[in-house]
């Protein structure tokens, strides 16, 4: 019989499971408290769950939510990251993290359905923009041409304005 603390951590696993559209399996041996608490924080400003527990519990979770396929990466000690919003803000996260502390290693990640497992494809999604930064990129670039085809069509008046004060000060003189 399942003691309750368990069951409740399963169905924690589960709800985090359900509602991330990215989900990073970490290898957190090393880390002193002041990195993971860093490393916490840095996680939990940008709405991303980091949570640890026996990777019996968290093989149950991803077993019930049909994620089998973690189970080879659910070895040594295991943290999980669950990102809710853009799957590259977790990714960059612990990318900056692993640069700087070669802590926590990556052991897979799973983002919309797909399993990754190496650093350069964590390196890939950690490069990518985030959805404001993508927002800005295309504002700009429907905003630049507008921005030059109303300087455009403003140039021939100014130049015309110009014209008629130099003629006006011409004739002064």
């Amino acid at each position: 019989m399942a003691r309750p603390e368990k069951v409740t951590v399963v169905e924690n696993f589960r709800s985090k499971i359900k509602e991330s559209n990215s989900i990073f399996l970490t290898d957190y041996l090393g880390l002193n408290v002041a990195d993971m608490t860093e490393l916490r924080r840095n996680l939990r400003q940008e709405n991303v769950s980091y949570m640890i527990a026996k990777n019996t519990l968290i093989r149950l979770a991803a077993k019930e939510e049909g994620l089998e396929e973690l189970e080879p990466y659910l070895k040594g000690p295991t943290a999980v990251a669950f990102g809710v919003e853009d799957p590259n803000v977790p990714a960059k996260i612990l990318y900056e993290s692993f640069k700087a502390k070669e802590k926590p290693a990556i052991k897979c990640f799973y983002i919309d359905g797909k399993l990754y497992k190496t650093a350069d494809e964590l390196k890939a999604w950690a490069s990518l923009p985030t959805k404001e930064e993508l927002y800005t990129q295309i504002l700009m670039g429907v905003q630049s041409p507008l921005t030059n085809l109303i300087a455009s069509i403003e140039a021939p008046m100014r130049e015309f304005v110009s014209v008629l004060d130099a003629l006006a000060k011409a004739k002064e003189d």
